[in-house]
Protein backbone atom coordinates (compact mmCIF):
# COMPACT_ATOMS: atom_id res chain seq x y z
CA UNK A 1 0.00 0.00 0.00
CA UNK A 2 2.70 2.49 0.93
CA UNK A 3 4.70 1.62 -2.18
CA UNK A 4 1.67 2.52 -4.30
CA UNK A 5 1.33 5.86 -2.53
CA UNK A 6 5.02 6.58 -2.97
CA UNK A 7 4.76 5.73 -6.67
CA UNK A 8 1.68 7.96 -6.91
CA UNK A 9 3.56 10.86 -5.34
CA UNK A 10 6.49 10.24 -7.69
CA UNK A 11 4.24 10.32 -10.77
CA UNK A 12 2.55 13.47 -9.57
CA UNK A 13 5.90 15.13 -8.96
CA UNK A 14 7.27 14.06 -12.34
CA UNK A 15 4.15 15.24 -14.15
CA UNK A 16 4.95 18.91 -13.43
CA UNK A 17 8.26 18.96 -15.35
CA UNK A 18 6.59 17.00 -18.15
CA UNK A 19 3.82 19.60 -18.24
CA UNK A 20 6.42 22.38 -18.45
CA UNK A 21 8.14 20.53 -21.29
CA UNK A 22 4.78 20.29 -23.07
CA UNK A 23 4.38 24.05 -22.70
CA UNK A 24 7.80 24.62 -24.26
CA UNK A 25 7.08 22.18 -27.10
CA UNK A 26 3.76 23.90 -27.75
CA UNK A 27 5.54 27.18 -28.41
CA UNK A 28 8.12 25.73 -30.78
CA UNK A 29 6.20 23.16 -32.86
CA UNK A 30 3.58 24.12 -35.43
CA UNK A 31 1.21 21.26 -34.63
CA UNK A 32 1.24 21.99 -30.90
CA UNK A 33 1.01 25.71 -31.59
CA UNK A 34 -2.14 25.36 -33.70
CA UNK A 35 -3.62 22.99 -31.13
CA UNK A 36 -2.85 25.45 -28.33
CA UNK A 37 -4.39 28.34 -30.28
CA UNK A 38 -7.58 26.38 -31.01
CA UNK A 39 -7.90 25.18 -27.39
CA UNK A 40 -7.24 28.66 -26.01
CA UNK A 41 -9.73 30.35 -28.38
CA UNK A 42 -12.42 27.78 -27.48
CA UNK A 43 -11.76 28.21 -23.75
CA UNK A 44 -11.79 32.02 -24.14
CA UNK A 45 -15.11 32.01 -26.04
CA UNK A 46 -16.68 29.65 -23.51
CA UNK A 47 -15.44 31.69 -20.55
CA UNK A 48 -16.63 34.99 -22.00
CA UNK A 49 -20.05 33.55 -22.91
CA UNK A 50 -20.54 32.26 -19.38
CA UNK A 51 -19.43 35.57 -17.85
CA UNK A 52 -21.84 37.53 -20.04
CA UNK A 53 -24.72 35.18 -19.21
CA UNK A 54 -24.01 35.19 -15.48
CA UNK A 55 -23.50 38.97 -15.22
CA UNK A 56 -26.55 39.70 -17.41
CA UNK A 57 -24.79 41.47 -20.32
CA UNK A 58 -26.22 41.23 -23.79
CA UNK A 59 -24.39 38.91 -26.13
CA UNK A 60 -21.74 40.63 -28.16
CA UNK A 61 -19.21 39.39 -30.59
CA UNK A 62 -16.28 38.00 -28.60
CA UNK A 63 -12.91 39.15 -29.86
CA UNK A 64 -10.38 36.32 -30.23
CA UNK A 65 -7.09 36.31 -28.33
CA UNK A 66 -3.95 37.32 -30.19
CA UNK A 67 -1.65 34.41 -31.14
CA UNK A 68 0.95 35.01 -28.39
CA UNK A 69 -1.66 35.07 -25.61
CA UNK A 70 -3.52 32.15 -27.20
CA UNK A 71 -0.32 30.06 -27.35
CA UNK A 72 0.48 30.83 -23.71
CA UNK A 73 -3.06 30.15 -22.55
CA UNK A 74 -3.32 26.97 -24.65
CA UNK A 75 0.08 25.73 -23.43
CA UNK A 76 -0.94 26.40 -19.82
CA UNK A 77 -4.23 24.61 -20.45
CA UNK A 78 -2.46 21.58 -21.96
CA UNK A 79 0.06 21.48 -19.09
CA UNK A 80 -2.68 21.72 -16.48
CA UNK A 81 -4.76 19.14 -18.36
CA UNK A 82 -1.77 16.78 -18.35
CA UNK A 83 -1.29 17.22 -14.58
CA UNK A 84 -5.03 16.77 -14.04
CA UNK A 85 -5.01 13.65 -16.22
CA UNK A 86 -2.12 12.17 -14.22
CA UNK A 87 -3.85 12.96 -10.92
CA UNK A 88 -7.16 11.57 -12.21
CA UNK A 89 -5.52 8.36 -13.44
CA UNK A 90 -3.76 7.94 -10.08
CA UNK A 91 -7.05 8.39 -8.24
CA UNK A 92 -8.68 5.88 -10.57
CA UNK A 93 -5.81 3.41 -10.06
CA UNK A 94 -6.03 3.83 -6.27
CA UNK A 95 -9.78 3.27 -6.42
CA UNK A 96 -9.34 0.10 -8.49
CA UNK A 97 -6.61 -1.15 -6.16
CA UNK A 98 -8.70 -0.56 -3.04
CA UNK A 99 -11.73 -2.17 -4.71
CA UNK A 100 -9.65 -5.24 -5.60
CA UNK A 101 -8.21 -5.35 -2.09
CA UNK A 102 -11.69 -5.12 -0.58
CA UNK A 103 -12.87 -7.89 -2.92
CA UNK A 104 -9.96 -10.08 -1.84
CA UNK A 105 -10.87 -9.44 1.80
CA UNK A 106 -14.52 -10.29 1.15
CA UNK A 107 -13.46 -13.47 -0.65
CA UNK A 108 -11.24 -14.44 2.28
CA UNK A 109 -14.07 -13.77 4.75
CA UNK A 110 -16.47 -15.78 2.57
CA UNK A 111 -13.99 -18.66 2.48
CA UNK A 112 -13.57 -18.59 6.25
CA UNK A 113 -17.34 -18.37 6.66
CA UNK A 114 -17.78 -21.42 4.44
CA UNK A 115 -15.27 -23.33 6.56
CA UNK A 116 -17.02 -22.30 9.77
CA UNK A 117 -20.42 -23.23 8.32
CA UNK A 118 -19.01 -26.63 7.33
CA UNK A 119 -17.69 -27.15 10.85
CA UNK A 120 -21.02 -26.10 12.36
CA UNK A 121 -22.86 -28.51 10.08
CA UNK A 122 -20.45 -31.30 11.07
CA UNK A 123 -20.96 -30.49 14.75
CA UNK A 124 -24.73 -30.49 14.30
CA UNK A 125 -24.57 -33.90 12.63
CA UNK A 126 -22.37 -35.15 15.47
CA UNK A 127 -24.81 -33.74 17.99
CA UNK A 128 -27.70 -35.54 16.27
CA UNK A 129 -25.70 -38.81 16.38
CA UNK A 130 -24.98 -38.29 20.09
CA UNK A 131 -28.68 -37.65 20.74
CA UNK A 132 -29.61 -40.87 18.94
CA UNK A 133 -27.03 -42.79 20.99
CA UNK A 134 -28.32 -41.16 24.18
CA UNK A 135 -31.89 -42.15 23.31
CA UNK A 136 -30.75 -45.72 22.62
CA UNK A 137 -28.85 -45.84 25.92
CA UNK A 138 -31.86 -44.40 27.78
CA UNK A 139 -34.06 -47.10 26.25
CA UNK A 140 -31.53 -49.76 27.33
CA UNK A 141 -31.41 -48.29 30.85
CA UNK A 142 -35.21 -48.31 31.02
CA UNK A 143 -35.24 -51.95 29.87
CA UNK A 144 -32.60 -52.87 32.44
CA UNK A 145 -34.58 -51.05 35.15
CA UNK A 146 -37.71 -53.03 34.28
CA UNK A 147 -35.71 -56.27 34.22
CA UNK A 148 -34.11 -55.42 37.57
CA UNK A 149 -37.51 -54.67 39.07
CA UNK A 150 -38.92 -57.99 37.88
CA UNK A 151 -35.82 -59.87 39.13
CA UNK A 152 -36.09 -58.07 42.43
CA UNK A 153 -39.71 -59.17 42.75
CA UNK A 154 -38.77 -62.75 41.93
CA UNK A 155 -35.87 -62.63 44.40
CA UNK A 156 -38.10 -61.29 47.16
CA UNK A 157 -40.62 -64.03 46.48
CA UNK A 158 -37.95 -66.76 46.52
CA UNK A 159 -36.16 -65.38 49.56
CA UNK A 160 -39.43 -64.92 51.36
CA UNK A 161 -40.34 -68.61 50.98
CA UNK A 162 -36.85 -69.78 52.02
CA UNK A 163 -36.85 -67.58 55.10
CA UNK A 164 -40.39 -68.74 56.00
CA UNK A 165 -39.32 -72.38 55.71
CA UNK A 166 -36.17 -71.71 57.78
CA UNK A 167 -38.13 -70.03 60.54
CA UNK A 168 -40.86 -72.65 60.57
CA UNK A 169 -38.27 -75.38 60.94
CA UNK A 170 -36.90 -73.59 63.99
CA UNK A 171 -40.29 -72.71 65.37
CA UNK A 172 -40.10 -68.93 64.91
CA UNK A 173 -42.40 -66.56 63.15
CA UNK A 174 -40.79 -65.23 60.00
CA UNK A 175 -40.18 -61.49 59.72
CA UNK A 176 -41.62 -59.59 56.81
CA UNK A 177 -39.11 -59.29 53.94
CA UNK A 178 -38.86 -55.75 52.72
CA UNK A 179 -37.10 -54.23 49.71
CA UNK A 180 -34.57 -52.70 52.09
CA UNK A 181 -33.51 -56.17 53.25
CA UNK A 182 -33.11 -57.34 49.67
CA UNK A 183 -30.99 -54.35 48.79
CA UNK A 184 -28.54 -55.10 51.59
Amino acid sequence: MSSFKIASLLFRTLSKPVANALKQQAKSHDVFRSLCINVAQLAHRTEMTWKMNILGYKKEKIRPLNDARAIDAGANFLGEAFIFGVALSLIFAEQMRSRNQAQRRRDAVDDRLDVVEGKVQGLQEGLQELRRERDQLAAQVDGLAEETASLSTILMHVLGKDIDRFHTQRGHTPPDITQDMVDR
